[in-house]
């Protein structure tokens, strides 16, 4: 009987290790199962990414031009922007400096020619009337401006017009409101001017083109002005206040001289008008002349005469 026993509890000693034994492999074939199988799902996952990129990189290619472009171009597009605000500072900045300068050499002649008489007596001040450009007439011939100034504002024929760069025309007619400026550039226009360092003075004739011509006159054959050399109004005759910025001498065209415009009508939106008052000379009567006449020989003869001795 023991020995029926012992075999018993041998038998299921056996029985029971076999069984873990069997747990132990399952578990371990399953562990490899799965290892197996997150292998094989990692390589066809990796194949399919391969696989789609493949597919997609000659649609990216393709793609990637017009987006580079686009990127491009709207930087470029902001960059424009960008300079345009830097070109528009630097215009309004040249501009007032270029009206400083013609200010500057203004005051130096005056200051030459205070230092040559020895005396100086200050002309009319301009009164400047404000106006904007509301209509422009160019055709083949004609080259004229409206601006919304006239009669009520003290606008009158013959006024100049000017800008911040310099002269730009004179007033042809006159409204109640608003009046018609003649630009320099027209065939009708006829400016009195100079060049600044020469003697001789001429007329700036309008040709329909951007730059017009001075004529000059016939004892100004041996004339050869340089180019760079300043026009400015003359004052010949009162229609316009001397001293006006006109434009630059650049060449010389059949005989006539070619002149580069300081105005840029393309640009001119506001405008002056020069409501300048010339002095008038009063007229003497013989009657006032002649006693004047004897009261100068008068001081003459009393400054002549000797000191009487004491």
């Amino acid at each position: 009987m023991e020995f029926l026993g012992q075999d018993r509890r041998e038998g299921l000693g056996r029985k029971a290790h076999s069984r873990f034994v069997l747990v132990l492999l399952i578990l371990v074939s399953v562990l490899l199962l799965l290892s197996s199988l997150y292998s094989a799902q990692a390589s066809v996952f990796k194949k399919a990414r391969e696989g789609v990129m493949d597919v997609a990189s000659p649609v990216l290619s393709l793609f990637s031009g017009p987006i580079s472009y686009v990127n491009g171009v709207v930087g470029s597009v902001g960059d424009y922007f960008n300079v345009m605000e830097q070109n528009k500072a630097l215009r309004e900045e040249n501009a007032e400096l270029r009206q400083w300068m013609n200010e500057a050499l203004e005051l130096r002649e005056t200051i030459e020619v205070y230092e040559a008489l020895q005396g100086y007596a200050a002309p009319p001040e301009a009164q400047p009337i404000s106006a904007f450009v509301i209509g422009e007439s160019n055709d083949a011939f004609a080259r004229s401006m409206i601006v919304n100034a006239g009669r009520a504002n003290n606008v009158e024929v013959g006024q100049a017009v000017v800008d911040e760069n310099g002269l730009i025309g004179r007033i042809v007619e006159a409204g109640g409101g608003a009046s018609r400026v003649l630009l320099l550039t027209d065939i009708q226009s006829r400016i009195p001017v100079y060049v600044e360092g020469v003697n001789v003075e001429g007329i700036l004739v309008g040709n329909t083109r951007a730059q017009p011509v001075i004529s000059f006159t016939a004892s100004a054959d041996d004339l050869e002005p340089e180019p760079g050399q300043r026009v400015l109004t003359s004052g010949a005759g009162g229609a316009l206040p001397r001293g006006l910025p006109v434009g630059v001498v650049t060449g010389e065209n059949r005989g006539d001289i070619t002149v580069d415009l300081y105005a840029n009508y393309a640009r001119t939106r506001m405008v002056r008008v020069i409501n300048y008052a010339f002095p008038v000379v009063d007229h003497i009567s013989d009657e006032e002349e002649a006693s004047e006449a004897e009261e100068a020989d008068s001081q003459a003869d009393a400054a002549s005469e000797p000191p009487a001795e004491d």
